[in-house]
C-alpha cells in the first residue's frame, strides 16, 4: 500500500510540473509576440501657427511729472495780524484778487503823520521863496544906493551873501520836502504789502491760515522768510510735463517732437485715464551727474484739467524708425533659465504600422532670443524666419522630437506609428481639453510636467 501510495504522489507532482512549464512556455511566446508587434506613440494635439512679421518701433518707457506753466507759493513779506482772508481752499482766484489781508492800522497811522510831515517840508520851501524875493529886492536896492553913492559899498556885499543863503536854504527845504515824499512812499508801499493779491489766474491749494492768526517772518542767511499761506497754481488751456531722457537717446528727442504719453488714474479695476500727445518745447543744457539724464520740458492741451502739477505720465519716447520685425504668439514661448525657446513643427515620412512610409509631423525644439512683447505677440531677435511653423497653445506638453497632430491644444491621439493611422480614438490625457477646444494661453509648463532639457539645436 505504501508503495503505491509514492508511486502516486510522484506522479501527480510530475503532472503538475508539465502543466506548470506549459503554461510558462506559452506565456513567453505571448510576450515575445507582443513585443514584436510596432508600438504605438500618442501624440500631442497642438495650435500650429506660421510665423510673420509685424511693424514696431522701438521706444523708451519714461515717467513724467506735470507742472503748471507758473507756480507760487503765496507768503507774506511782513509780518502782521490777518483781519481777511478771500480765498476757500481749491478755489481759481484771478489776478489781483486780494488773497489775505493783514492788520495796517498802524501803518495808516504812520501815513497819516508822514503826510503832514511833507506838508510842513512843503510850506518850508514857500517861506524860503518869499525870503528869496526880499534878498533879491534888497541886493536890487543896494546896489542902487551905491550908484548914487548914498551908501557904502559893504552893503551890497552883505545883500548878496542874504540872497545866496536864502538860496541854499531853498535847497534844503527841497531835499527836506523830497525826504518826506520818499517816507510817504514808503508807507504807502509797506501798507500795498499787507495786503496780498494774486499774481495771476491760478487754483489755491488748501487753505492753511484763519483771520486773527499772527503771521510772522523768520529771519535766514538770505533774508526774510514769510509764513506760507497758499499754494498757486496757474490755470491756462496748456500744462507741463517734464521727463528726463539718457543721454544715449537725447538725439532722438528735438524741439516739436511729438510723442505718446498715458495718464494713469489708478481708479477701481486698474482702469487708465487714456492717452495724451506731448509736443517737446525745451530741452535743458546739462545732463544731470547724477544720472546722465537730460530733463525734457513738454506741453499738452489740459482744457479738461484733466492732469494736475505733481501727476505723473507714463511717456514712451521713439529712439529708433519704425521697421519690420518677426513676432510669434506669447503663447508658443516657453521660458526657461537657460534660454527661451518655441518648437518648430517639421513634416516627416515614417513607417506606419503596415510597414509603409506615412506623413508625421514632429517638434523640433529652437532656442531663440527674444525681443519687446507687443501685444499678444513677442519680437524675436535671433532664432526664427519668416514661414516657419511653430506651436502655440497647448506647446507645453512637447520635448524635442515629440510627435503632434494639429488640433486646439487639447489632449492627444493614440495611433500606431504616424499620425492618422486610423487606430481608436484614446481618452483624453489628465489636465488637458477636449479636441476643437478654445486654444489656451499657456505661458508656463503645467503644474508637475518635467522641465525639458535643453538638447542640441537642430
Amino acid at each position: 500500500m505504501r508503495t503505491v501510495a509514492l508511486v502516486a504522489g510522484v506522479a501527480l507532482f510530475v503532472s503538475l510540473a508539465g502543466v506548470g512549464g506549459g503554461l510558462w512556455w506559452w506565456k513567453n511566446g505571448q510576450i515575445a509576440a507582443a513585443a514584436a508587434q510596432p508600438q504605438m506613440e500618442p501624440p500631442s494635439s497642438v495650435s500650429i501657427a506660421l510665423v510673420t512679421t509685424a511693424q514696431w518701433r522701438p521706444t523708451s518707457d519714461l515717467v513724467g511729472t506735470v507742472f503748471a506753466l507758473r507756480s507760487v507759493t503765496v507768503q507774506n513779506e511782513l509780518p502782521g495780524v490777518v483781519r481777511f482772508v478771500g480765498f476757500e481752499s481749491g478755489s481759481i482766484v484771478e489776478a489781483g484778487q486780494v488773497l489775505v489781508k493783514l492788520d495796517d492800522r498802524t501803518d495808516q497811522s504812520q501815513l497819516a503823520s508822514a503826510e503832514a510831515a511833507l506838508r510842513v517840508a512843503e510850506a518850508d520851501v514857500s517861506v524860503v521863496d518869499s525870503r528869496i524875493k526880499l534878498a533879491e529886492a534888497e541886493f536890487k536896492r543896494q546896489e542902487q544906493a551905491v550908484a548914487a553913492r548914498a551908501t557904502p559899498a559893504v552893503e551890497v556885499d552883505r545883500a548878496r551873501a542874504e540872497m545866496e543863503k536864502t538860496a541854499a536854504e531853498k535847497i534844503r527845504a527841497q531835499a527836506s520836502v523830497d525826504e518826506e515824499r520818499a517816507h510817504v512812499q514808503e508807507v504807502r508801499t509797506r501798507i500795498e504789502k499787507l495786503t496780498i493779491t494774486a499774481p495771476f489766474r491760478g487754483r489755491v491749494g488748501l487753505r492753511t491760515i484763519q483771520e486773527g492768526q499772527f503771521l510772522a517772518q523768520q529771519m535766514g542767511m538770505g533774508g526774510g522768510e514769510g509764513t506760507p499761506i497758499a499754494t498757486l497754481q496757474e490755470v491756462a488751456d496748456t500744462i507741463y510735463i517734464d521727463f528726463a531722457v539718457p543721454q544715449e537717446y537725447l538725439d532722438r528727442v528735438r524741439v516739436g517732437t511729438i510723442v505718446a504719453g498715458t495718464r494713469d488714474t489708478g481708479g477701481t479695476g486698474g482702469s487708465t485715464g487714456g492717452s495724451v500727445e506731448l509736443k517737446v518745447v525745451a530741452i535743458d543744457s546739462t545732463a544731470s551727474l547724477s544720472t546722465r539724464n537730460v530733463r525734457v520740458r513738454s506741453e499738452v492741451d489740459n482744457q479738461n484739467e484733466a492732469l494736475r502739477p505733481g501727476m505723473f505720465v507714463k511717456i514712451r519716447v521713439p529712439v529708433d524708425e519704425a521697421r519690420d520685425y518677426i513676432v510669434v504668439p506669447v503663447t508658443a514661448v516657453r521660458r526657461a533659465s537657460y534660454a527661451d525657446q518655441v518648437f518648430i513643427i517639421k513634416d516627416v515620412q515614417e513607417p506606419g504600422p503596415d510597414g509603409k512610409p506615412h506623413a508625421a509631423m514632429r517638434a523640433s525644439q529652437r532656442f531663440v532670443k527674444l525681443g519687446p512683447t507687443i501685444g499678444d505677440e513677442v519680437i524675436v531677435l535671433d532664432g526664427l524666419k519668416v514661414g516657419d511653423r511653430i506651436a502655440t497653445s497647448g506647446s507645453f506638453k512637447l520635448r524635442d522630437g515629440a510627435l503632434v497632430i494639429p488640433g486646439g491644444g487639447g489632449g492627444g491621439v493614440g495611433v500606431g506609428g504616424a499620425a492618422g493611422a486610423g487606430a481608436p480614438e484614446a481618452a483624453p490625457a489628465a489636465g488637458a481639453g477636449e479636441p476643437g477646444a478654445p486654444a489656451k494661453k499657456d505661458t508656463a509648463a503645467a503644474p508637475g510636467a518635467p522641465a525639458a532639457s535643453p538638447p542640441s539645436e537642430k
